[in-house]
């Protein structure tokens, strides 16, 4: 009996060992994941890092549903800085380009009209077209999220060289260059339910060039399509106006 209670009393003491090699297994598994996070969605690690930092201290910390962000944190809701979505929008067309490559046919810019997307149309239209390339639509369904999130109004500017058109479809490069941008704003409105009161679209044929139009190269430039995420206080954006009665004398 005094042997059979010192074996219990042994295996009683060294229970611990358990709970203890419990614990440096989960450890490990919560810092894989962490560094996976890290090397493969730096966004995603920065969400989960900053939940863990509410949760310890003394946050919910609980993410939204759908969202993916924490609660204390929504980097793309419309108290978004011009810089900060403009950063996430540069983050975005890098990680389609690659790490290590850039991708000459979108740039980011910041002007007074607001944060300028702006997509050569050899990445978007093959010449002379106004249909969606495939790998147009896989870079609109890249950015949509962020231009919903923040909230801004959008304006799609097409844009084309000065080389004229004369087709059965386009009499003129103003048509092509409108047709353009109403294709860009109603494959967003139609197949992402982008808020068809926030977007417009404008076409200005050869007449608002970034480049004179001397070269092959240059008119590479010029034939483009601009999405515009407006300034909430810049000029172009919609504004409901109060109808009133015509002077008198008009003919309505």
């Amino acid at each position: 009996m005094r042997r059979r209670k010192g074996e219990d009393e042994h295996e009683n003491l060294e229970r611990w060992l358990i709970t203890y090699a419990d614990l440096i297994t989960l450890l490990l598994a919560f810092f894989i994941m962490m560094y996976t996070f890290s090397k493969q969605d730096a966004q995603k690690y920065e969400e989960v890092s900053g939940s863990l930092k509410t949760i310890f201290s003394g946050g919910s910390g609980v993410l939204k549903a759908g969202t993916g962000r924490s609660s204390t944190t929504n980097p793309m809701s419309t108290s978004g800085s011009n810089s900060e979505v403009k950063r996430q929008l540069e983050n975005e067309v890098q990680a389609m380009a690659g790490p290590s490559e850039k991708d000459p046919s979108i740039t980011i810019s910041k002007d007074e009209r607001g944060i300028v997307i702006r997509i050569m149309d050899r990445a978007i239209f093959d010449e002379g077209k106004a249909e969606l390339k495939e790998s147009a639509r896989e870079t609109l369904k890249n950015i949509v999220p962020i231009m919903k999130n923040s909230n801004r109004s959008i304006r799609v500017e097409g844009h084309t060289d000065d080389v004229p058109i004369n087709t059965s479809e386009f009499k003129s490069n103003w048509e092509l260059s409108a047709r353009r941008a109403t294709e860009v704003v109603r494959h967003l409105v139609e197949r992402y339910s982008f808020p068809p009161q926030r977007i417009s679209a404008s076409g200005y044929a050869e007449y608002q060039p970034i480049t004179k139009n001397d070269t092959p190269q240059h008119r590479a430039l010029n034939r483009r399509i601009e999405v515009i995420l407006l300034e909430s206080s810049n000029p172009g954006t919609q504004t409901e106006r109060p109808i009133s009665d015509p002077p008198k004398g008009t003919v309505q």
